[in-house]
């Protein structure tokens, strides 16, 4: 545990315009802290997913046969639009991980090659690397990226004696999953470009949460929810790759359109549902009536409201810069030694707090650490986050 440092509690910012709760269809009763697992779309996203459901079963070899292509077009141009990417790039995936998994299939390995990553993968990655380890005499090595994490270019000076041969592919969090750090990707992925290799980024937090312009960022793959922050339906995610990888990019599922492009490829892999991709483009144009840097402003400073009152409370030291460089919308505080000795497991601490203060909110075990990871969403509110540190410092006094 770090030095404990008094944090400073900031007024919380205003409301956003169209951020009651009841737009989204969240149930009564539950505090919600947990957008950035799955999202939650407003309920003009979901019924508009139903009126195009509605639609394609009315006539489905009409819709789903013949006009799919067509039906996702407007989708991949908003997308693309909203993260500074190229339609023809981009090809449409059920989650991130998909997304990676899609890269890591279609790189022809040679047994010996190296990819490096940290040790802030996402679970789901880390087993998909162990895989292709197995399957194909990769090295895989994760980087220590220790907390607490005082500067940007502490990681940038730790994964840089990797970037040589034998090292083919750098694959690096945009916005960890268990640790909530923005990583310094600009910084990472330009370093990889000089040398020569290649890298994923796994942007599964990244859309919505925080500024993307992949024609300034140029990863050679990214492969980003948008079910997340975005707000579309669960299950639309995307991948982009750089024109110089495109051809060789194949979806997980080879179908009829093999050769013909990666929209292609990816649009069509079979009869599935297509609505989630559909209405990303809805999705993209509700936050653009609000404005995307005004949610995006919105979210990180609410998020640093949470962490500051839990910090507070809790008596703990900041686990990042204090200069709010390497935040996004979700924090993840250390927890005090107290929780771990009273539940054992973090599965524990979950349970109860939802169980006793019907509190949606996920406690991570991250190496040594035991964190809690808070969100802000547009519907959050700065209450919310005094109730999660009274609950916690109840349990923590053993109340």
């Amino acid at each position: 545990m770090p030095r404990v440092a008094t944090a400073t509690v900031d007024s919380p910012p205003e409301p956003l315009p169209e951020s009651d709760r009841s737009l989204w269809p969240l149930g009564e009763g539950i505090l919600f802290l947990n957008h950035g697992s799955f999202g939650s779309p407003r309920r003009e996203i979901l019924a508009r997913q139903a009126w195009w459901r509605d639609v394609i079963e009315a006539d489905p070899i009409e819709h789903l046969g013949r006009r799919c292509r067509e039906h996702l077009a407007p989708a991949r141009e908003q997308v693309a639009s909203l993260v500074g990417g190229r339609p023809e790039c981009l090809g449409f995936t059920t989650n991130a991980t998909e997304g990676v998994n899609a890269v890591l299939r279609s790189i022809a390995w040679r047994r010996g090659d190296r990819i490096v990553t940290t040790t802030h993968v996402y679970h789901a990655v880390r087993q998909s690397l162990r895989r292709i380890a197995g399957e194909f005499g990769v090295e895989v090595v994760e980087v220590e990226i220790p907390l607490p994490i005082r500067a940007a270019a502490e990681v940038v000076e730790r994964i840089d004696p990797l970037l040589r041969p034998p090292t083919r592919l750098l694959l690096v969090d945009h916005v960890t999953s268990p640790t909530a750090v923005v990583f310094p990707v600009q910084a990472l992925v330009d370093l990889a470009r000089e040398r020569g290799i290649d890298t994923l980024v796994d942007a599964a937090h990244a859309p919505g949460m925080v500024e993307v312009d992949l024609a300034t960022l140029r990863p050679a793959y990214f492969a980003a929810n948008l079910h997340k922050w975005v707000g579309a339906p669960k299950g639309a995610a995307f991948l982009h790759v750089d024109a110089a990888h495109r051809a060789q990019t194949h979806p997980l599922v080879t179908s009829h359109f093999l050769g013909e492009g990666l929209a292609a490829e990816f649009d069509w892999q079979g009869t599935r549902d297509i609505t989630p991709w559909v209405c990303a483009a809805d999705a993209v144009a509700a936050g653009r009536r609000i404005g995307w840097a005004r949610i995006r402003a919105h979210n990180a400073a609410l998020a640093a409201f949470g962490e500051a009152v839990l910090r507070e409370r809790l008596g703990v030291a900041a686990l990042l810069p204090e200069d709010r460089s390497m935040h996004g919308s979700i924090a993840s505080v250390a927890l005090p030694a107290e929780l771990r000795t009273r539940f054992g497991r973090v599965e524990a601490l979950q349970a109860c707090l939802r169980r006793r203060f019907s509190i949606e909110v996920p406690i991570v075990e991250w190496q040594e650490w035991w964190l809690v990871r808070i969100s802000a969403a547009p519907y959050n509110r700065p209450h919310e986050y005094e109730q999660l540190a009274d609950a916690l410092d109840a349990l923590r006094r053993g109340r």
